[in-house]
């Protein structure tokens, strides 16, 4: 006899999701009770045992203090979450899915004076004077490390027409990041075929942004998963006063949580 000791062991027992509600954690017991109970089954000795499986599983389940084997957000440690816990974190994600984001383009030039374009969504100016922009990138992210090399960063801000465009830039430029793909494959060219200029700095401006601003980073701050770069801007352009700037309010895509 097995009895269930976490939330995972317990909802892998009943073959539910490890976040079900309460009616359908239920509704497989009640099924499976119906399959394994000991009055079902008078000539299996190991029905009684099945059933014991079965209550601890759902009492295990149904109990916000049961624990969960899970990572933490924005940690690498694993400790127990309870059901409480998973409950709000679950509700913590659904509010932060909330908050609304501009999807840019972020353009950086490496060491080897190859420009490349990431999108980003988590960018804001965070200083009047001097005038500072934020950028978070992933610690793994191409761009950071041409960042920390050149210092030299755009930021474009396209139309929502140039959703497309956007879609064509997410590849990551690391072959090695693509699950299945040749590691040693080369880097892909995002910048071919889209119409753009270079700086006196190196890094891209893209001809259909609506505007554009360049920037030095000077820190790198990490914070969890990402490091922000805090970035002075040196200059930048209004290209263009036709169209609304593109928002995860139109993409409906999320980044957060």
């Amino acid at each position: 006899m097995t009895i269930p000791t976490t939330m995972v062991e317990a909802a892998e027992l009943l073959g539910v999701g490890i976040d079900a509600d309460d009616a359908t954690i239920r509704d497989r017991y009640r099924r499976l009770a119906r399959v394994y109970h000991p009055d079902q089954n008078p000539d299996d000795e190991a029905a009684g045992e099945r059933m014991l499986e079965i209550n601890a599983a759902m009492e295990l389940l149904l109990a916000d203090d049961a624990p969960a084997v899970e990572p933490i957000i924005g940690s690498n440690d694993v400790r127990a979450l309870t059901r409480s816990e998973r409950r709000r974190e679950t509700r913590v994600k659904e509010a932060l899915h909330s908050l609304p984001y501009g999807v840019y383009v972020v353009g950086s030039v490496g060491a080897d004076g190859r420009p490349n374009v990431m999108v980003a969504d988590w960018v804001m100016q965070v200083s009047f004077e001097p005038r500072v922009v934020c950028v978070a990138f992933e610690r793994d992210a191409t761009s950071l490390k041409n960042a920390r090399a050149t210092r030299q960063l755009t930021v474009n801000v396209l139309p929502e027409a140039g959703m497309d465009l956007v879609s064509g830039f997410l590849q990551p430029s690391d072959p090695s990041k693509i699950k299945g793909r040749n590691p040693n494959a080369p880097r892909p060219d995002k910048l071919r075929d889209v119409p753009h200029t270079i700086l006196e700095s190196g890094a891209p401006v893209l001809s259909d942004a609506l505007a554009w601003v360049a920037a030095e980073a000077q820190q790198f701050v990490p914070v969890g998963g990402h490091v922000l770069a805090l970035a002075r801007v040196t200059d930048g352009a209004v290209q263009s006063h036709s169209g609304r700037p593109l928002t995860s309010l139109y993409t409906g895509w999320v980044y957060g949580g």
